[in-house]
């Protein structure tokens, strides 16, 4: 079969997306800790985290244990204690708060509400009380008024008490009304209380050596990901040959180091970072360039996985389906001798429903057609890529996962579900303004 012709005339989109801010910066990057240095920062993190270990499981004092496990996880390193963490809560869990008689309900803030319904003027002055409250109001539900109510209350005091405060404790404020915790990515989380932690006069200073040593080891472990990925990217050169892609292979790996950081995670964390830049470079090639008419070769093409098929397709899209195909067998290799291979089975066909899906949008677009909304969340939970990414994250992380997982997360679960609606309402408020300047699909928020 003969490529597709393209006139030269043809209209084509622009998604007028800046260049990448980081060129070859992490490929060239030399770091500054010696091989050997980092070596020693290893042993005496080893050693430090036994040392940890012991401490946690020695800690007699409820109030203490509670105060550790909060600073070790704002360190960012409780995974290494996940079984004493668990061990003490359960403890503590069962002892504390069923003698106290409670259920864990936002309920609970009520006692400390006066007679008109207002918080209680002694926790005005109270920072600690009132960052522990205003922390907690982010994790309340859209029912519960009075967290809603707390949120208000502890922000304007917390604001009102800033020029009064300790340095620890105002830098920890000020971190903290900028970006609440829980909506903190870990690394950065990890980051910014390590200094904090740092300037409390009873710190405990081999906990705050042990999160030192790990976040540099940890970084480490990162940029050499980093290094591996940029690499890839610019051999494949798909940037090069299709300028109208976004080029964002760093942006990408950011997003993919928030769900998970730890160094066991390394080979599933590049996984799926080449897995998300493929993917954002085919929602480019329908959303942005393609023609109807190419696009629906392009479909076929990755409907049938056929390398026959690339010749009836423009030399751009070639391109773009070869990186996808030669990738993916490439994965596919990776995990054959753990015989975990049949994960890319999934994933593509994943990839064949995004199609399919992509392609509807185009077809809208085109007709100037403006869906009804169960017509649009129907199509666009599937352009937004949810059940990709779920699938795409698990599949380099090697035996935890099993085929009933994959199995589970195609079936749609109600929390895949919530996922894909919050995201997909997410990415219209975000890209709405921008995408309404070209010929676009109508968006959820119009």
């Amino acid at each position: 079969m003969e490529a597709l012709s393209v006139p030269m005339t043809t209209s084509r989109q622009s998604g007028d997306f800046h260049p990448t801010v980081w060129g070859d910066y992490f490929i060239n990057y030399s770091p500054l800790q010696s091989n050997t240095n980092l070596a020693e920062q290893k042993e005496k993190n080893e050693e430090l985290r036994t040392e940890m270990k012991k401490i946690l499981i020695n800690a007699t004092d409820p109030l203490k244990s509670l105060e550790l496990i909060d600073s070790i996880q704002r360190l960012g390193v409780a995974y290494h204690f996940e079984k004493e963490i668990n061990d003490i809560l359960f403890a503590l869990r069962f002892r504390l708060l069923r003698q106290q008689r409670y259920n864990i309900s936002s309920d609970v803030f009520n006692r400390f509400l006066d007679d008109k319904g207002d918080f209680m003027a002694c926790l005005w002055n109270n920072v600690k009380a009132l960052l522990s409250l205003y922390e907690y109001a982010y994790l309340g539900f859209p029912d519960e008024e009075i967290l809603k109510k707390a949120k208000i209350f502890s922000r304007v005091h917390l604001k009102s008490l800033i020029c009064k405060m300790e340095p620890s404790s105002a830098l920890m404020v000020t971190s903290g009304l900028e970006l609440p915790l829980v909506r903190t990515p870990d690394r950065l989380k990890a980051r910014n209380y390590i200094e904090i932690y740092d300037k409390y006069n009873l710190c405990n200073q081999k906990l705050l050596d042990f999160a030192k040593y790990d976040f540099n080891i940890l970084q480490a472990t990162h940029q050499e990901e980093l290094r591996i990925i940029s690499e890839w990217w610019k051999e494949l050169g798909l940037f090069k040959d299709l300028p109208f892609v976004r080029d964002r292979i760093v942006e990408s790996y950011f997003w993919m180091l928030t769900p998970y950081y730890e160094h066991y995670y390394s080979h599933a964390r590049v996984i799926m970072t080449k897995l998300m830049a493929l993917v954002v470079a085919t929602d480019d090639i329908y959303d942005i360039y393609g023609t109807l008419v190419e696009l629906e070769l392009f479909t076929d093409a990755i409907e049938s996985w056929d390398l026959e098929r690339v010749r009836t397709l423009p030399e751009y899209m070639q391109r773009c389906f070869l990186a996808i195909y030669n990738t993916f067998k490439e994965i596919e290799d990776e995990l054959a001798p753990e015989h975990n291979f049949f994960r890319v089975h999934y994933l593509r066909d994943e990839l064949k429903r995004m199609a399919h899906a992509y392609l509807q949008e185009t077809k809208w677009a085109s007709e100037c057609y403006i869906p009804k909304l169960e017509e649009y969340v129907k199509v666009t939970f599937i352009t937004y890529g949810c059940i990709f990414i779920t699938c795409a994250s698990y599949v380099g992380m090697k035996e935890v996962i099993s085929k009933d997982t994959f199995d589970w997360v195609v079936n749609l679960p109600e929390i895949i579900k919530s996922f894909c609606a919050i995201g997909r309402l997410m990415n219209d408020i975000g890209s709405y303004q921008n995408e309404q300047k070209r010929n676009h699909l109508a968006s959820s928020v119009q």
